[in-house]
């Protein structure tokens, strides 16, 4: 009988005007993506196409799975349609889980066809990209450098940045030590260089780098002159039998030309260990959007067995806004606690606590506390930073992401039935 409520909750959801309404404007706006002006940089349009499903099209998807599924209950006891159900031999935690099922079902069905579309579109960019831009396309582990030192003389440092001559008077040299591979795997790692560059020439986009990469562990090393362009990433493939469990491996960058500087820090330079595609990877980002449909129908759902449709649909956004900005509402109540901690950081005008603020948090920190502990948190759910940057993402994420769902579905659910159950109707 759930299914058959689920079922027929899909039916009628699909009928609805407002979702064709908010599927169309998706699909508008994808299809205008490809006329929008962009930055220079070749993957700019494939993050641009990343970023606006994922928070436009899914935020207009979400807009119409609140409508519906929060006037659903609401309509049905107006139209006295739920007398029907109710007087078969079912009870109302079923009609409850058939009407979330229902419209869970929904959002699977317009993220899979959303998702699909995009990632089509992404995969044709993707394919005319340069080498060094296809990171975006691609799922990788990512790997920072556990020490960084500049070898022989440094030039002078300027904002941070270590600047070097060339003509080995200077050598920067990266370590990494932490990395992690399956040895029964065929994954390949390659480095990712992003140094700043000029020169005493003039003006110059292109500087010879002499790039090394040693692993002292196994006593191999390759040294090769690479071209490195002004404000461009470059990559160096690394052989996948070189790197063992427990390497160290080092690599050094420094210019050819006496006359040619490179400006590097520590995050100038980056290893990646491929694992597997773009595919899976955008797979596993769909199924945690839909983890954050699923939790917002079942909230709507929940408000709708109690509260009229207008109360339950604003109700059901108030939810989700604050669900993203529980941060900013746990930092409100930080900020004043800890104002005497980073005094050398904060403005002048925060250095010492308005009185008024510090009454404000006596009296807001108690339930600023129990709104961030009871409203979902929907910032967890974020997958979008994983693609940007082509990391893959980690099983334990989802993981995490489903159990945090379920547990709080589960509650929602409880709380539905029992509300619904004391709800009178004849």
């Amino acid at each position: 009988m759930t299914l058959t409520i689920a079922m027929n909750t899909l039916r009628e959801a699909l009928r609805k005007k407002t979702l064709h309404v908010l599927i169309g404007l998706g699909f508008l706006v994808m299809l205008i993506l490809p006329l929008i002006p962009t930055t220079d940089e070749p993957d700019a349009r494939v993050k641009m196409m990343l970023v606006v499903f994922f928070q436009v099209v899914v935020l207009l998807c979400v807009t119409g799975v609140i409508f519906l599924s929060a006037t659903s209950l609401p309509h049905e006891i107006e139209d006295r349609t739920i007398y029907g159900i109710l007087s078969k031999p079912i009870s109302r935690l079923k009609v409850v889980l058939g009407k979330m099922l229902g419209f869970a079902l929904l959002s699977a069905i317009l993220l899979a066809i959303l998702s699909l579309l995009n990632m089509a579109a992404i995969q044709y960019l993707a394919s005319n990209l340069p080498e060094e831009y296809r990171g975006i396309v691609k799922a990788r582990t990512e790997f920072t450098a556990s020490q960084f030192d500049i070898q022989g003389k440094l030039h002078h440092t300027r904002e941070g940045i270590a600047w070097i001559e060339g003509g080995r008077a200077g050598i920067a040299r990266w370590t990494f030590s932490d990395l992690r591979k399956n040895p029964a795997s065929n994954s390949a790692f390659e480095a990712e260089f992003r140094p700043k560059i000029e020169s005493s020439r003039g003006f110059v986009d292109t500087i010879p780098l002499v790039v090394g990469v040693e692993d002292t562990n196994l006593r191999w090393s390759k040294t090769e002159v690479l071209p490195a362009r002004a404000d461009k990433p470059f990559i160096v493939k690394i052989d996948t039998e070189s790197v063992q469990e427990n390497s160290i491996i080092y690599i050094t960058v420094f210019p050819v030309h006496p006359t040619d500087y490179i400006g590097v820090t520590q995050k100038d330079v980056r290893m990646f260990l491929i694992q597997k595609g773009f595919v899976s990877n955008y797979a596993k980002a769909v199924v945690i959007t839909f983890l954050k449909f699923l939790l917002i129908v079942v909230i709507a759902v929940m408000g709708s067995t109690y509260l009229s449709a207008p109360v339950s649909i604003v109700s059901a956004f108030v939810v989700f806004l604050c669900g993203h900005i529980l941060e900013y509402i746990k930092d409100f109540s930080l900020l004043i606690q800890c104002h005497d901690a980073h005094e050398h950081v904060l403005p002048a005008m925060l250095k010492k606590p308005n009185i008024l603020l510090v009454y404000m948090d006596y009296l807001l920190k108690k339930p600023l506390e129990w709104i961030s502990f009871v409203l979902p948190d929907f910032k967890r759910f974020d997958s979008l930073k994983f693609l940007l940057k082509g990391i893959d993402i980690p099983l334990e994420t989802v993981g995490v992401s489903f159990g945090y769902t379920a547990i709080y579905a589960g509650i929602c659910l409880f709380i539905s039935a029992i509300i619904f159950k004391k709800r009178e109707f004849f």
